[in-house]
C-alpha cells in the first residue's frame, strides 16, 4: 500500500506553526505558558485505594480550591453525559516497527469500542513530518481505514551520508497540530499519543506544545512502545529505541492523564481497555476563578472527594491570562 499524500497536512501544520511562532513572538516570554479564560474546565477521574473507578457521583461529592481558595462548582458532568473527542497520534519512525503490526489492530479496536454516535475523533502519524490522515468524524470505518494507511518510514541508510527524508521523529509538532485541532470541539477531550517519547526533529518546543495542550483542554494519554520488555530488536541501538518516557509523563501528568509502557505484561490491548474503561468513567466540572487579576501566573487547581478513601487524577493547574482586557 502507497504512502499516502502528506502535503495538505503539511501545508496545514506550516499553516499553524506559521501562527504559534508568529504569536510567541509577540509574548513577553515564549517559556511562560498563559491561558486566557472565563470559566475553567476540568475533566478527571476518581478511584478507591484499588485503583477501580468510582461512578455515580455528583457536584457534591467534591470540593475545588484554585491557590487555596474555596470555587463554586457551576456545572458538573458525569461519565458519558458529554461527548468525547479523540485525537489519535501514532508514531510512525523506524523505531516502532517491531511492534507497528500489533500497534495498529488495537488501535483499531480501541476506536471501534470508544466512538460512539456523538463522539469525534481523528487519526494523525508522525514521523519527521506530521499527516493528518483523517480529520474529525463519527465514521469508524474511516478512522479503522485511516490507521490501517499508515506505514513505517523507510529505514534509514547504513552509511552516514543517506539520508532518509522521513527519518526523525517530530512528537511535539504532532501535539500541537491535534492540540490545535482539538481546541474548537467541545465536550471532553483526549489525545491518545504512542511514541517512544524522543523528539528529534520538531519545530515546536515543548513548552508550547505543552500551551497549545492546557488552551485546548484536553488530556493526554501516552503509550511508551520504547521494548522495554521482551520485545528484542538486534538494531536497538541504530534507532536510540530507549526513547524518553519522562517526556511522555510529562505531558499526560500535566493534564491529569496517564502514561503505560508497553512490556511483556501490558499490552497494546490492556493499555487501550484501561483508557477506554477511563473515559467511561469520567467527571468534568466547570468554574468561574474567584482570581480575577490577569498577571500571567499560574493558578494551581486542588479538586478533594469527600470521601478520604478516594483519590483524583486531574490537570495540576492552568496559566491565567496577562494584560488588560480589551
Amino acid at each position: 500500500m502507497g504512502r499516502m499524500n502528506t502535503a495538505p497536512a503539511r501545508v496545514l501544520l506550516a499553516t499553524v506553526l506559521c501562527c504559534g511562532v508568529i504569536a510567541g513572538a509577540v509574548a513577553q516570554n515564549i517559556d511562560t505558558l498563559k491561558v486566557n479564560v472565563n470559566v475553567v474546565n476540568v475533566s478527571f477521574s476518581v478511584t478507591d485505594r484499588n485503583g477501580r473507578f468510582i461512578a455515580g457521583l455528583t457536584a457534591n461529592d467534591f470540593r475545588v480550591d484554585e491557590d487555596g481558595r474555596r470555587q463554586d462548582i457551576q456545572h458538573f458532568s458525569r461519565e458519558n453525559e458529554l461527548p468525547v473527542t479523540l485525537a489519535l497520534a501514532i508514531d510512525t519512525s523506524p523505531s516502532v516497527r517491531p511492534v507497528f503490526a500489533e500497534e495498529k489492530t488495537t488501535a483499531q479496536a480501541f476506536l471501534e469500542s470508544v466512538v460512539g454516535a456523538h463522539d469525534l475523533a481523528m487519526v494523525v502519524g508522525f514521523d519527521r513530518h506530521v499527516t493528518l490522515v483523517q480529520d474529525f468524524t463519527d465514521n469508524v470505518k474511516f478512522l479503522k481505514r485511516a490507521v490501517d494507511s499508515l506505514e513505517v518510514a523507510p529505514e534509514p541508510g547504513v552509511r552516514a551520508e543517506d539520508v532518509c527524508d522521513t527519518c526523525g521523529t517530530s512528537l511535539y509538532d504532532a501535539v500541537y497540530l491535534a492540540s490545535h485541532e482539538l481546541d474548537d470541539e467541545a465536550g471532553r477531550k483526549a489525545i491518545i499519543l504512542i511514541s517512544d517519547g524522543e523528539d528529534t526533529t520538531s519545530r515546536v518546543k515543548y513548552n508550547e506544545a505543552l500551551l497549545a495542550v492546557h488552551r485546548s483542554d484536553t488530556i493526554i494519554y501516552a503509550i511508551s512502545n520504547s521494548f522495554r520488555g521482551g520485545f528484542p530488536y538486534v538494531r536497538r541501538a541504530r534507532y536510540n529505541s530507549g526513547g524518553d518516557i519522562g517526556t511522555l509523563r510529562k505531558f499526560s501528568s500535566e493534564t491529569g492523564g496517564a502514561t503505560f509502557v508497553l512490556d511483556d505484561q501490558n499490552t497494546f490491548q490492556k493499555i487501550f481497555d484501561q483508557i477506554t474503561q477511563e473515559l467511561r468513567s469520567q467527571y468534568t466540572l466547570g468554574y468561574s476563578s474567584t482570581n480575577t487579576a490577569r498577571d500571567g501566573k499560574f493558578r494551581q487547581i486542588k479538586i478533594t472527594p469527600r470521601n478520604s478513601s478516594y483519590t483524583v487524577r486531574a490537570r495540576k493547574g492552568y496559566y491565567g491570562a496577562k494584560g488588560d482586557i480589551r
